[in-house]
């Protein structure tokens, strides 16, 4: 049984919700599974459910899905004409990370700088102990949602952008960098619901 069999399996045990199932039996390719993955209901299920060791791990990720990750755009996953929705994953911390999709998830990537561009409004999902660093490039509307030991810093954010930050877990980490200019960050502990 591969991970993603054993993921459904386990779910179900959860309660998946019927409508959640029923997607997932429709879904007959890894395009199709991935953008059921990066809808942003399932999101926080599929990142906890990782984080907590039961059988989806990141070199599963990477070997099975290695080319719709780091940069691949899914269309659509959230059924809006239009809308992205990117998955990163051990991301090179080399690199920046361009958040120019609606939706991001993060998962197990250390020290990337996240970068959204200039007039963005972008929902940003961090998970799996990730530790990333935000910029914006100005006039920005960002959500934030914090999961696990996972961490984020504020570092280079004009004062026009705006900053929202929902930690899903009381061990994950916000700070603010010395180059962060905006007054509208706001951090609001929430409780995870699966």
């Amino acid at each position: 049984m591969n991970a993603i069999e054993n993921y459904y399996k386990n779910s179900l045990l959860d309660d998946l919700c019927a409508d959640y199932r029923g997607r997932w039996q429709r879904c007959h390719d890894k395009e199709s599974l991935l953008k059921l993955s990066l809808s942003r209901q399932a999101i926080p299920h599929v990142v906890t459910y990782a984080y907590q060791g039961r059988g989806l791990t990141k070199d599963f990720v990477l070997d099975e899905y290695g080319e719709y990750i780091n940069g691949y755009a899914v269309h659509d996953a959230d059924g809006v004409e239009g809308y992205t929705t990117g998955l990163y994953v051990d991301y090179d911390p080399n690199e920046d990370l361009l958040a120019d999709k609606d939706t991001v998830s993060i998962m197990w990537t250390v020290g990337a700088s996240v970068v959204v561009p200039e007039t963005k409004a972008t929902t940003i999902y961090v998970s799996n102990k990730s530790k990333v660093h935000l910029v914006c490039d100005g006039y920005n509307s960002v959500s934030i949602y914090l999961f696990d030991k996972s961490e984020v810093t504020i570092e280079d954010v004009d004062e026009e952008s705006s900053i929202t930050i929902y930690r899903y877990s009381k061990d994950a980490k916000v700070g603010i960098g010395k180059f962060c200019l905006s007054q509208k960050i706001r951090v609001f502990d929430k409780q995870l619901k699966l």
